[in-house]
């Protein structure tokens, strides 16, 4: 009669045994936490994406019945029709907008952080915390009130005599890039900052050590060593302001709305599912587009470290 020990064993597969399943809860026991999120991600992104893609696929009909057949009709007309090319234009420009300006004034702001010390870092680092603590809409309304003819800027501008009637930038292109810029700088100049703790002292202890003033230190020495910061946050801030949905609407008027604003509209108010999906997609694309050329460009600036 066999043993216990000898039927376990007899029932594992040819080249399994117990010494397998020790070296597994070994060697990867850390990843049993992660199972949850991954789990959540599975069941929450990666399953509705899959259906994204397939109904990007398909066709529309009357009344937002979906026709399961597949077709490249829906990217075809996106990116063959004039109006969304010029949609995605006017994001790419206000991106480089939005980016151009958040990344000089991101960079004074991070390099204060960095050369400050004590209680003033601190009081930097709150302030740039602090709008992240608010609810994006209500600081979009905050910008819309600012912004208003009856705003206080506006009743600024009339006691210096700049202008007589009122003046109001909201529903205009300068009202949503001065809110994008108000979301993307935060994180920017965290992003930056990190980076610019990572520099080597010495090095700019031996620029002045060998008779170099401050802005040839800088721009031979601190700005090299933190364009990694640069083109990340200003990738980051592109990104942000090429999908950005929630400021274009409250800002801005439809000529500066987004291709990602005009697929909620696809899916929700024209109900045609397949082309929104399909103007979501294609954000993807372009996104990992960018991602992609950012990969490029980052480790030959990585190389200037050494």
């Amino acid at each position: 009669m066999r043993s216990a020990t000898e039927s376990i064993k007899m029932s594992y597969p040819e080249g399994f045994s117990m010494g397998t399943i020790t070296s597994f809860k070994k060697n990867y026991k850390y990843l049993l936490p992660a199972i949850p999120m991954l789990l959540f991600l599975i069941i929450f992104f990666v399953y509705p994406s899959v259906i994204m893609v397939k109904y990007s696929f398909n066709k529309s009909l009357l009344y937002g019945e979906i026709e399961n057949t597949f077709t490249f009709e829906n990217y075809i007309n996106f990116f063959t029709d004039p109006f969304y090319l010029k949609v995605v234009w006017r994001s790419f420009v206000l991106g480089f907008w939005v980016t151009a300006i958040t990344i000089p004034f991101g960079y004074v702001l991070a390099y204060a952080m960095w050369t400050s010390k004590g209680l003033k870092r601190k009081l930097l680092y709150f302030c740039i915390l602090l709008p992240l603590f608010t609810n994006l809409v209500i600081r979009l309304y905050g910008w819309r009130i600012l912004l208003s003819p009856m705003g206080p800027i506006n009743g600024i501008l009339k006691n210096l005599g700049f202008t007589d009637s009122g003046f109001s930038m909201i529903y205009t292109k300068p009202a949503v890039v001065i809110g994008l810029v108000s979301e993307c700088a935060p994180y920017y100049v965290l992003i930056l900052f990190s980076v610019l703790t990572l520099v080597n002292p010495r090095y700019i202890d031996a620029a002045y050590d060998l008779g170099a003033g401050k802005i040839k230190t800088f721009f031979q020495i601190i700005w090299p060593l933190s364009l990694p910061g640069v083109v990340s946050g200003g990738m980051l801030t592109f990104i942000w302001s090429f999908g950005a949905f929630a400021t274009p609407t409250i800002l801005g008027k439809p000529i500066h709305w987004t291709p990602a604003i005009h697929a909620e509209r696809q899916i929700l108010s024209i109900r045609d599912w397949p082309f929104g999906t399909a103007i979501g997609m294609s954000l993807v694309v372009i996104v990992l587009v960018i991602l992609f050329i950012q990969s490029r460009l980052t480790p030959k600036v990585h190389s200037q470290r050494t």
